[in-house]
């Protein structure tokens, strides 16, 4: 995964640095410094995949040859004299060759040509571990050499910029290659998060095979941390969302209870239907009613004899039964039905 790695230094003969030796390590090639007559050969390094000189726009011919831009960087006469600047990168383990030099290049020329330096940009290709040296002068260039030192390029708050220049040049290429990987250039106290910084690992040799392992775990303990510590947070921000969405459904049940009609009205289930108010035209058609809210019909010959004598009307000679009208006498016989002198 892309990881951030910034680091600058200052390149001086006081602490026994040479230009042009660091340049042919850098480079992996093979330079002679004029000043001592020594011989520095890095060829064996197969490592270097990828080098360029970058220079402001005029400036003149002789910077672009390695060899004699930083023999001239070696001829300063102080014995304490800073010769160059190193800016070492690591480069997105995500990203293409041809993306990691459009990178490199892209952030060089915005953050050191820019202002009037020489930048000499090496990455080493080395498995797992891609990352640029850009060796930077420290001084005006000129026509026929360097001019003053420029106090003005060693103010700490550059260094601040350009880490973040860096983070965010990275992450821009990330994001235009399709990757969701990012880097951050702050502290971990600046990101909140409660554990040391990684420290660096360098080149391991069988004379520091021990020590090299040490730093190894290390790193790999505070990679782990900080990976947990991100998946806290995220535990954190779900059950947060979990909080309120089920404070949003106990709001809504509230609130539906509240519109609830009283429990004495029956709730339908079905969709609401709309009532037409308009008469019914009249049908002739019976309307049924339980048994209870009529009346016993009488099926005897008594009841059937007054329901007939009801539909003549009064001028039948019959009359309904009544308990003050006493019905005459009705006789059966084997042929017909007689009431009184009448045959029914």
């Amino acid at each position: 995964m892309a990881i951030f790695h910034f680091s600058a230094q200052l390149i001086s003969r006081s602490d026994g640095a040479n230009a042009v030796q660091a340049a042919a390590y850098r480079a992996g090639e093979r330079m002679v410094c004029d000043r001592t007559g020594l011989v520095f050969n890095f060829t064996y390094k197969k490592e270097v995949s990828y080098s360029a000189i970058l220079a402001p726009e005029g400036a003149a011919p002789w910077v672009f040859s390695r060899a004699e831009l930083w023999g001239r960087v070696e001829h300063q006469k102080r014995k304490n004299a800073q010769l160059a600047r190193e800016i070492q990168v690591a480069l997105p383990i995500e990203l293409t060759h041809a993306q990691q030099v459009a990178l490199i290049h892209g952030y060089v020329q915005a953050q050191f040509v820019s202002l009037a330096m020489v930048a000499d940009i090496n990455i080493h290709l080395k498995p797992g571990n891609p990352h640029a040296h850009v060796l930077l002068t420290l001084c005006d260039v000129e026509a026929d050499g360097f001019g003053a030192k420029r106090r003005d390029w060693n103010h700490p708050s550059l260094v601040a910029r350009w880490r973040e220049a860096w983070a965010s040049a990275c992450n821009s290429s990330l994001e235009e290659a399709g990757h969701d990987a990012r880097i951050d250039h702050r502290s971990n106290k600046a990101r909140g998060i409660d554990l040391p910084a990684t420290v660096h690992e360098g080149r391991r040799t069988p004379a520091n095979a021990e020590a090299w392992e040490a730093r190894a775990e290390f790193n790999a303990w505070v990679r782990t941390q900080v990976a947990l510590a991100k998946v806290q947070a995220d535990v954190k921000a779900v059950q947060s969302q979990i909080v309120d969405l089920t404070s949003s459904i106990e709001q809504a049940l509230a609130e539906r209870s509240a519109q609830r009609p009283p429990s004495d009205v029956p709730i339908s289930s079905s969709p609401p239907t709309t009532v037409l108010t308009q008469a019914m035209p009249p049908t002739n058609t019976r309307i049924w009613t339980p048994a209870s809210a009529t009346r016993a019909r009488d099926f005897s010959i008594a009841g059937l004899l007054a329901r007939r004598a009801h539909a003549v009307g009064p001028s039948s000679p019959i009359r309904p039964a009544h308990p003050s009208n006493p019905q005459p006498e009705v006789t059966h016989v084997s042929v017909s039905i007689f009431q009184g002198d009448k045959p029914c």
